[in-house]
C-alpha cells in the first residue's frame, strides 16, 4: 500500500507542475495560447512592444523577450499617448493580426513605434480594418474612439497619427527592418482628420501584400505617405486621396522634403503581377522627390499601374509648379529620375494637368519595356506648353526608350504631348510604328512606318545631330506631320490585308472575233460595265521595307480556267484550287512614310488586261458561269 501512495503523490504533483507551465494566463490583460499573444488594449501592445518600459510585459528585462512575436488583437484598441522605440530584442518578425479591428490614438503627435537602424525586425500588419461607417459621432476632427483604458467605453479621439503605427526615428538614413501591410482597410475618403497622414514610414521600407484600400480627405500642409521606399509585392492595393486641399502638402506621396533621412536613392515599385491604383483628388504633387532625400529617384511599374491625378481643374493656371508635374516633381540635390514600365506592365496616368516638368527631375530616363503598355494622357485645356505630358526642355542626358514595347502612349487635350526639342527617343531591338492623332479623336494626322533608331532633339529632324531613323522621320522639307499632333503612340507593325478587290465581269458573245476559229482558247480582259481596274492594297508597317506575299487560288463551276497576269508581262500564271503567289512585296508601290492616309500602305493596281484573267474558245456553252478567288497574304519572301 505505501508503493500505490507514492506512485498517486508524484502524478498528481507531476500533473500540477504540467499545469502550472501551460496556465494560458500570464499577465493582466496580455493571454498567451500557444505562440500567439492576445491583447484587448493599446496599453497592452504598448507593453509588449516597448523598449524602456519597466512597467511593461517583460518587467525590464530581456531574458523573457522572444526574437520574434505573434500578436492578435480581439478588439478596437486607441493607443495611449508615447513614442517608444521597439524592444531591441525583437530580431526577426513581428506579426500583429488585427482580426479586422482597428487601432486609433488618442494623441496624434506621440501614438506610434519607432524604428532605428538598430531595429532588425521585420513589421507585418494583418486584417487592420475600419471604415466611416464603423466611427462613432464624428465631429470635426475628433471622433468617438475606444477608451484605452476600459474596451466598455469610448473617449473623443483621432482616426489617425501624425506617424504610423510603426515609423522611423531620426535621422538615420538607413534602415535594417521593413513594414508590411496586409489586407488592410483604413476607407475614410471624407473625414480631414487633423494632421493625420495615412502612412509615415520615413526611411524604413513600407510594403504591401494583399489587398489594401486605404483612403482618406486631403487637408492643408499634411501629405498621405511619407517614405523613402514603397513597394506593392502582390495583391491589389487602392490608395485614395482627398478631395480636398492640398495647401502647402509637399505630395501625395512626399519622398523628399519632411522626410529628413539621407539616403543615396528612393523607390516606388509595383511587383509583377501585382495591381497599384492611385486616386489623387487633392490639388498638388503626386509623388515629389530630391532635396537630399535621395539623388536618385527609382519608379518601376511590373504589375499594373493606374494613376488618376484630378485635384486640379482641367483649366488650371500653368503658373503652379504643381500644375505642370502633377505625377513626378524634383528638387535640389537629384541627379537622375528613373521611371521604368517592366516587362508586361500596365501603366495608365491621366491628369487634369500637365504630368512632368522636364527641368524639376533632373536627368530623366523612361524605359518601357516588351509586351508594355503604357498610356499618359493630361487632360488640360489650356493651350500652353506647360499642359503637356513632358513640359520644358529636358536636362542633358534624358531619354525614353522603347524596347519591343505592345503599345506607349502620350496624349496632351489642347497642344503637343512632347516638346519639339527635348529627351532623346531611342526605339529598341524591334521597330515600331508611329502614330500622330487629332485633338481628343482617334484620327491619325501621321504615320511613320519606324526601323530600329533613335530621334535625337527634334521631331522635324533639325536638331543635333536630329533623326537617327532610317529613313529620318523628317520629310516634305523637314516639316513632320508629328510636331503639331495632340497624340503620340508607338506600337509595334502588323501586316494586314487591307484590299478590297471589286467582283471582275467578263461579257462576250462567242462570235466574237477574239475568239480563234479552230476553237483555241484566249485569256480574256475585263469588260464589265463597272470599273475594271484592280487595286491589291496590303497594309504592312512593321519595316520600310516589305516582305510578303500575294497568294491566290479559284474555285467554281465547270472547268473554267482562271490565270493572273502582271502588268509588264505577257504571261499568265494558270490558277487552280491550290494557293499560289501571284505578287511578292517587291511588285508593289510603297506609300510616302509620314502621310497618314499612305504610309505602311503597299499598292499594287492593274488595267484591264492584267490581274485576274479567264480563259475561254469559240466551242463554250453560252451561260453564265461563276467562280470565286480567295486571295490570301503570307509573311516573307517566297
Amino acid at each position: 500500500m505505501k508503493n500505490n501512495k507514492k506512485i498517486q503523490f508524484l502524478l498528481l504533483f507531476f500533473t500540477m507542475l504540467i499545469g502550472f507551465v501551460f496556465a494560458t494566463t500570464v499577465n493582466a490583460d496580455v493571454t498567451k495560447d500557444g505562440d500567439v499573444y492576445h491583447i484587448t488594449t493599446g496599453q497592452d501592445l504598448d507593453m509588449l512592444l516597448g523598449l524602456g518600459n519597466n512597467s511593461g510585459y517583460w518587467n525590464g528585462t530581456d531574458n523573457k523577450t522572444p526574437t520574434s512575436i505573434k500578436i492578435s488583437v480581439d478588439n478596437d484598441i486607441t493607443l495611449v499617448k508615447q513614442q517608444h522605440e521597439i524592444n531591441s530584442v525583437f530580431k526577426d518578425t513581428i506579426d500583429i493580426d488585427f482580426n479586422d479591428h482597428m487601432y486609433y490614438v488618442t494623441e496624434q503627435d506621440n501614438s506610434s513605434f519607432k524604428m532605428d537602424k538598430s531595429t532588425l525586425v521585420d513589421v507585418f500588419v494583418r486584417n487592420l480594418k475600419s471604415s466611416e461607417s464603423n466611427v462613432a459621432n464624428t465631429t470635426g476632427t475628433l471622433a468617438g474612439v475606444p477608451d484605452p483604458t476600459d474596451a466598455t467605453k469610448t473617449v473623443a479621439g483621432y482616426l489617425l497619427s501624425a506617424n504610423s503605427l510603426f515609423t522611423g526615428a531620426g535621422d538615420q538614413g538607413t534602415a535594417n527592418g521593413t513594414v508590411t501591410y496586409d489586407n488592410v482597410l483604413i476607407n475614410y475618403p471624407n473625414i480631414h482628420d487633423g494632421k493625420s497622414q495615412m502612412l509615415t514610414t520615413g526611411y524604413v521600407p513600407i510594403k504591401f501584400t494583399g489587398t489594401n484600400l486605404l483612403a482618406l480627405g486631403g487637408q492643408s500642409g499634411d501629405n498621405f505617405c511619407r517614405t523613402t521606399d514603397l513597394t506593392v509585392v502582390d495583391g491589389d492595393t487602392t490608395m485614395t486621396w482627398g478631395p480636398g486641399l492640398g495647401g502647402n502638402s509637399i505630395a501625395m506621396f512626399n519622398m523628399r522634403d519632411g522626410v529628413g533621412f539621407p539616403t543615396s536613392s528612393v523607390n516606388f515599385t509595383v511587383g509583377s503581377g501585382a495591381t497599384l491604383t492611385i486616386n489623387n483628388h487633392v490639388n498638388t504633387n503626386t509623388i515629389a522627390s530630391g532635396n537630399n532625400a535621395g539623388k536618385i529617384v527609382n519608379i518601376t511599374n511590373n504589375g499594373i499601374l493606374t494613376a488618376t491625378i484630378d485635384g486640379y481643374a482641367t483649366d488650371s493656371s500653368s503658373s503652379y509648379q504643381t500644375a505642370t508635374s502633377s505625377f513626378v516633381s524634383g528638387g535640389t540635390g537629384l541627379t537622375n529620375t528613373n521611371i521604368t514600365f517592366g516587362p508586361n506592365a500596365v501603366t495608365t496616368i491621366t491628369s487634369n494637368t500637365g504630368l512632368i516638368q522636364m527641368d524639376k527631375v533632373a536627368i530623366l530616363n523612361i524605359k518601357a519595356q516588351s509586351n508594355s503598355q503604357t498610356t499618359l494622357t493630361s487632360k488640360n485645356i489650356r493651350n500652353a506648353a506647360t499642359a503637356r505630358v513632358f513640359n520644358g526642355t529636358a536636362t542633358s542626358g534624358s531619354s525614353l526608350t522603347l524596347d519591343s514595347v505592345d503599345s506607349f502612349s502620350m496624349r496632351s487635350v489642347a497642344t503637343a504631348p512632347l516638346q519639339q526639342d527635348n529627351m532623346r527617343i531611342v526605339i529598341a531591338n524591334t521597330p515600331l510604328t508611329i502614330l500622330g492623332y487629332a485633338a481628343n479623336n482617334d484620327t491619325v494626322t501621321a504615320r511613320y512606318v519606324a526601323e530600329i533608331g533613335s530621334i535625337n532633339g527634334a521631331w522635324d529632324g533639325n536638331g543635333t545631330p536630329g533623326d537617327q531613323m532610317s529613313p529620318p522621320l523628317a520629310t516634305n522639307n523637314s516639316e513632320t506631320k508629328l510636331k503639331p499632333a495632340f497624340g503620340i503612340r508607338f506600337e509595334p507593325g502588323v501586316l494586314a490585308n487591307s484590299y478590297t478587290v471589286n467582283p471582275s465581269v467578263w461579257n462576250y458573245a462567242l462570235s466574237n472575233p477574239i475568239f480563234p476559229a479552230d476553237n483555241t482558247p484566249v485569256w480574256l480582259s475585263r469588260n464589265g460595265s463597272g470599273d475594271n481596274t484592280q487595286t491589291f492594297d496590303i497594309y504592312d508597317s512593321r519595316s520600310q521595307t516589305a516582305s510578303f506575299r500575294l497568294q491566290a487560288l479559284v474555285t467554281g463551276t465547270g472547268s473554267r480556267q482562271y490565270g493572273f497576269k502582271k502588268n509588264g508581262t505577257n504571261e499568265v500564271l494558270s490558277l487552280n484550287d491550290q494557293a499560289q503567289t501571284i505578287l511578292n512585296a517587291s511588285d508593289f508601290t510603297a506609300g510616302t512614310i509620314g502621310d497618314a492616309a499612305t504610309a505602311g500602305h503597299w499598292t499594287y493596281t492593274t488595267d484591264a488586261d492584267h490581274g485576274l484573267l479567264v480563259q475561254a474558245a469559240r466551242s463554250e456553252k453560252i451561260g453564265t458561269y461563276a467562280g470565286s478567288v480567295t486571295y490570301s497574304l503570307v509573311d516573307g519572301l517566297e
